[in-house]
């Protein structure tokens, strides 16, 4: 990969740091603990994320929460997604062709430049090159485990998803919605995560949209009182 440099403006350095001191004691938390198979290779799974520069810039501030990284153990996953972007390749997969990608980027720019016809949205490849940058666009990503799945499927990892959430919701922080709260979005995009959303906080005034019922459009209360609107796609 090329070492392309995400290059935060001076007004979101206090907001970077704070959401890496979370993860360090996200991470210190595990560690005191796990005492499974996890245990020895925390360090080795613990993937890192949070936002992605001018964010805060942005007309909407977007936050995404999916359920895992893959295969980028004791990374960063804001890092190692902004230089793929920024090659334009994903695995094997060039940026246009990856699914979870490239929607995530054509909502972002639907939302920001408020264009919501499909065929009007260019192709991500088209507008990559300024993503990150003053005047692109940009969102926030968060996973729901931060346990990275190294086993080489795709198939999402659900026991040592559970595992991390579980562990997680016995400290007397709530993480999860501690890096909401830090990240402040005025949308959520959760990516189909079913009953383990719940971590994140409550829900309230739930609306199914789409002919086959594929949106869930809700609010997410977290512990501090502050309520976000939240679709579950």
């Amino acid at each position: 990969m090329s070492q392309s440099i995400l290059k935060y403006p001076e007004s979101e350095l206090g907001l970077k740091d704070k959401i890496k001191q979370l993860n360090s004691k996200w991470l210190d938390f595990l560690k005191v603990k796990l005492n499974n198979e996890y245990s020895s290779c925390i360090d080795e799974l613990f993937v890192s994320d949070g936002f992605y520069p001018y964010y805060t810039h942005q007309k909407k501030k977007i936050l995404f929460i999916g359920r895992e990284a893959l295969e980028i153990g004791g990374g960063n996953y804001i890092e190692f997604l902004y230089e793929a972007y920024q090659e334009k390749q994903i695995g094997n997969k060039t940026l246009n062709q990856h699914k979870f990608h490239s929607t995530m980027l054509y909502l972002t720019y639907a939302i920001e430049h408020e264009v919501y016809k499909w065929e009007e949205i260019p192709y991500a490849d088209e507008f990559i090159s300024n993503f990150a940058q003053p005047g692109g666009i940009s969102n926030a990503f968060m996973n729901l485990s931060k346990f990275s799945n190294e086993s080489g499927y795709w198939v999402a990892n659900m026991n040592q998803i559970d595992t991390f959430i579980s562990t997680s919701n016995q400290s007397p922080i709530n993480f999860f919605a501690t890096e909401i709260d830090l990240l402040a979005p005025d949308i959520i995009f959760g990516m189909n995560l079913s009953g383990r959303m719940n971590c994140l906080g409550s829900f309230k005034s739930p609306k199914m949209y789409g002919n086959s019922g594929d949106v869930c459009f809700q609010f997410l209360k977290t512990p501090s009182g502050r309520t976000y609107p939240y679709l579950d796609c």
